[in-house]
């Protein structure tokens, strides 16, 4: 049960990051607080339902690579990345999904988003 999850990313994917991991977490109950973040400083962001504080922190590695640590003393936090992260796929590619000629774009996403969970399944242990 991994209660941290560290990884270093460029700017545009801590940007994808967090416009999936914070509108996910407040779907999922939690109340959201951001800390910090002006000017390209570093931002801390918490998430807190109950007697549960999920936390992320975002921090300049260099110009153009950022590290990402999302912690908790209660809750495993893989679970969080993989389940937002999967999401944030669906949200981003459903426009463009709906826009294609073809029908049954629907059928496509629940397969895409089903076999995004049973692959980061694979790699998440509870």
């Amino acid at each position: 049960m991994s209660l941290s999850y560290e990884t270093v990313v460029r700017i545009d994917a801590r940007d994808l990051f967090l416009d999936t991991f914070a509108p996910y977490m407040e779907r999922s109950g939690f109340d959201h607080m951001t800390i910090g973040g002006r000017f390209g400083r570093a931002a801390a962001h918490e998430f807190r339902r109950g007697d549960h504080l999920v936390s992320c922190s975002v921090s300049a590695e260099n110009q153009h690579r950022f590290r990402v640590v999302v912690t908790s003393d209660t809750i495993p936090v893989e679970p969080l990345i993989a389940d937002s992260l999967t999401e944030g796929v669906a949200d981003f590619l459903e426009p463009f999904c709906k826009s294609l000629s073809g029908e049954g774009y629907e059928e496509v996403m629940s397969s895409l988003v089903k076999q995004l969970r049973e692959a980061f399944d694979r790699l998440v242990v509870d």
